[in-house]
């Protein structure tokens, strides 16, 4: 199958065995900015070495740099280009927050940095990396690139600094969430996707088998009595919640964990300390029976020892108060000296002992105290185990985490117990076989956990349920996420497939495309939607509204959560003023579903959106999503533009008072005028009528004024009007406020 060797001036010879289907991905890699999506073990690092490979020898003057979001995987990839470069070793860097500024400035001199994004970043703003000097930047676990991480900025920053520059993701799997991932094609700039997994014909030949079983396991009574003593204490919390207005409940009576943490900052704002309890305690109470069901009695009683370690206040107090917490947790403090434990532990020990002499297994947990828990059951019993946890707070150091794994590849033990760590990335050679301890309802994860065996010979997964518990729908949740996962890597990819390039190079060559401003807060994602609708697209700081469409028309978009707090907090009706002194058309889209927005009545809802039609005189529109918010707004703007022909223009500040304000006013809405511009005409010409009534070559003199904007303004000045037919365009205030209303 393997019979030959990589063969590249930058690769070294023997080193690295040939694989057509890792030779053609770092091609197409380094041609276009591409997010490669290769399940774990298929040799991702190696598809990198061969783009870096490429792109230095294209580009011998420039750097490439790898970022990886852990120290141990930074180390990683150091350590393989090493072994696989003719790149003289002192070129190839290493460089993560354990390294000081002096010695820092000096490795970013290498040609090939391997660091971490949180120092990248760092080290950008301090001016020891100019991203200018850069070819190559590639986001190892590019499926972190949301939200605020650290990948966002600098992929962002590079795309406008670097031009030609190439970036590259990799990962094993993405999120199953279709937004997230254009999120991250965004935020990265990425053109194209490549998608390959176990059944992908060119891979296929290289790919172990894997086989997945479920082990169930029985929760004890003893533990089924804690467990619903728990959930009783959390039943009252929760319905109190409810009648405050703050949750609703499921058919069973119950809040999910999420909703509980979503609902905070509301209890926060209302000041209300009777439901500041209640939620605290539901939320601790939820995680506790986490902790019971899925890890083990002793990291349930660790976590509320830590409880009365750290809060002593009287919210603590008040909780242990409660004569069924208080039953539980000392009925779960009898287990243990009667030697009960979850029933995990021991099904972990029976798998474990069932290995063969040179056999390797990871047991994967969520939680410190569980692997911890684990470790010390597994030595007990002789098992030859080490532990595998993060650097914040009590944990291990870079240092020692890679000293374990190290430790590992050289046999001194078989069992790795690791938390979410050991899930990115890591290679540790001939894992015979992986558990999970517990299981998370994530596609990334379960992949990611999975892919450490099956990589060089066929591997094993078991994990392990707890009948009855978040163990199984978490389980199945992974399983139906992961599914969706490949289906929308797969349909991304082939959507992607025979583009040239970005949407934005797309976009420029549409001429008849409506201009929309965007303010640089909005969603990443509304502007990719805006652009796909065949809009062109220009992020800016806005003085107000979110959206400017036309020199009439301005937007405000509101989901219907914020909508209720700026209601509240008296934000919206600043905002409306705002927008209606400085556009002629103000509007405002209400975004996404109504019983979601927590904190106000039904008729004080209503009451609102009355106000801002009738006492603002805005006009609402109401969308479902994103999509159908840049739709509407794409619609807008192309009848005011394409149309009316109507130009774009950001107005600022309020309407002017002043007869020097409204003349300045008058002449920035002239096409291409800006205030600036306006008072130089009127310190020349000094009046509006003598700016409308010169010539060509008298208004040429005023600096700044060119040939085409001076032909333009005497163009206008001079053309009889003409009115648009009343079936295109009103004609009137009244009808031209009328025309949004229709379209609610």
């Amino acid at each position: 199958m393997v019979t030959d060797f990589i063969e590249h001036p930058n690769v070294k010879p023997s080193s690295l065995q040939r694989r057509d289907y890792q030779v053609d991905l770092a091609s197409l890699c380094s041609s276009q900015n591409t997010l490669l999506v290769v399940p774990t073990g298929l040799g991702k690092t190696a598809i990198a070495l061969l783009v870096v490979a490429e792109l230095l020898r294209n580009h011998p003057e420039k750097k490439c740099l790898m970022l990886a979001p852990t120290r141990p995987l930074c180390h990683q990839h150091y350590s393989f280009f090493q072994k696989h470069l003719t790149v003289s070793e002192e070129k190839i860097q290493v460089i993560t927050g354990t390294d000081l500024l002096d010695l820092r400035r000096e490795k970013w001199g290498g040609q090939i940095i391997c660091a971490t994004p949180q120092i990248t970043v760092r080290d950008i703003a301090r001016g020891l990396v100019n991203l200018g000097d850069l070819s190559l930047i590639i986001f190892d676990e590019a499926h972190r690139a949301v939200g605020d991480y650290a990948y966002c900025s600098i992929g962002k920053n590079f795309a406008k600094i670097a031009s030609g520059g190439r970036m590259m993701g990799m990962t094993a799997s993405l999120p199953d969430d279709e937004r997230r991932v254009k999120e991250i094609l965004l935020n990265l700039d990425l053109a194209k996707v490549e998608f390959r997994d176990e059944a992908s014909p060119d891979v296929k030949p290289y790919v172990q088998k894997t086989n997945v079983e479920v082990t169930e396991v029985s929760l004890p009574p003893i533990i089924q009595n804690i467990r619903n003593a728990l959930r009783g204490a959390v039943s009252v919390r929760v319905r109190r919640l409810r009648d405050a207005g703050l949750v609703t409940l499921s058919s069973y009576g119950s809040v999910g964990m999420k909703k509980l943490l979503d609902i905070r900052a509301e209890v926060e704002r209302r000041g209300d300390q009777q439901a500041r309890s209640d939620l605290t305690a539901a939320i601790r109470l939820n995680h506790a029976i986490t902790l019971l069901e899925t890890q083990s009695v002793r990291s349930f009683t660790k976590f509320f020892d830590r409880l009365a370690e750290r809060y002593q206040g009287v919210g603590f107090r008040r909780l242990m108060e409660d004569q069924q917490i208080r039953a539980a947790y000392e009925s779960a403090r009898g287990a243990l000296l009667l030697g009960v434990e979850h029933p995990k532990i021991d099904e972990l020990k029976k798998i474990l002992k069932s290995l063969g002499a040179s056999e390797k297994a990871i047991v994967f947990a969520s939680y410190r105290d569980s692997v911890e828990d684990i470790y010390e059951s597994l030595c007990t019993d002789g098992l030859r185990a080490r532990y595998l946890i993060g650097k914040s707070g009590r944990g291990q150091s870079q240092d020692q985490q890679v000293q374990t794994i190290e430790d590992m590849r050289s046999g001194l033990f078989d069992i790795l117990v690791a938390t979410q760590v050991g899930e990115e990335g890591l290679d540790i050679s001939e894992c015979n076989l992986v558990v999970f301890y517990d299981n998370v309802p994530s596609a990334v994860r379960f992949i990611q956990r999975r892919g450490r065996t099956g990589r060089e010979a066929p591997g094993r997964v078991i994990a392990l349920v707890a009948k009855g518990t978040k163990d199984e729908s978490y389980y199945w949740s992974g399983q139906r996420r992961m599914q969706s996962s490949r289906k929308i890597a797969a349909n991304l990819e082939k959507s992607k497939r025979d583009t040239e390039g970005p949407m934005d190079k797309y976009v420029d060559r549409v001429k008849t495309s409506p201009l929309i401003y965007v303010d640089t807060r909005e969603s990443l994602l509304l502007v990719d939607e805006l652009k796909k609708q065949g809009s062109r697209v220009d992020v800016k700081a806005l003085p107000m509204g979110d959206f400017v469409l036309s020199t009439d028309v301005v937007v405000e978009r509101k989901t219907a959560e914020d909508f209720v707090k700026s209601v509240i907090d008296g934000r919206l009706f600043n905002q409306l003023v705002a927008m209606r002194e400085a556009y002629p058309r103000p509007l405002l889209i209400l975004e996404g579903d109504r019983r979601k927005a927590v904190g106000i009545g039904s008729a004080a809802f209503l009451g609102a959106l009355a106000s801002v039609v009738s006492d603002f005189q805005v006009s609402i529109f109401t969308s479902s999503d994103e999509s159908e918010t840049a739709q509407i707004l794409f619609h807008i703007a192309r009848r005011e533009q394409m149309d009316k022909k109507k130009e774009v223009r950001i107005r600022s500040g309020r309407k002017p008072a002043s007869i020097s304000d409204q003349q300045k006013y008058i002449v920035a809405g002239l096409p291409g005028v800006s205030t600036v511009l306006a008072d130089r005409f009127l310190r020349e010409l000094k009046t509006i009528a003598k700016i409308f009534n010169a010539g060509e070559e008298e208004l040429m003199q005023v600096g700044g004024v060119g040939e085409k904007l001076a032909k333009r303004i005497t163009e206008i000045s001079r053309k009889e009007y003409t009115p648009e037919p009343i079936t295109s365009a009103t004609s009137d205030n009244s009808a031209t406020d009328e025309e949004p209303q229709q379209q609610q």
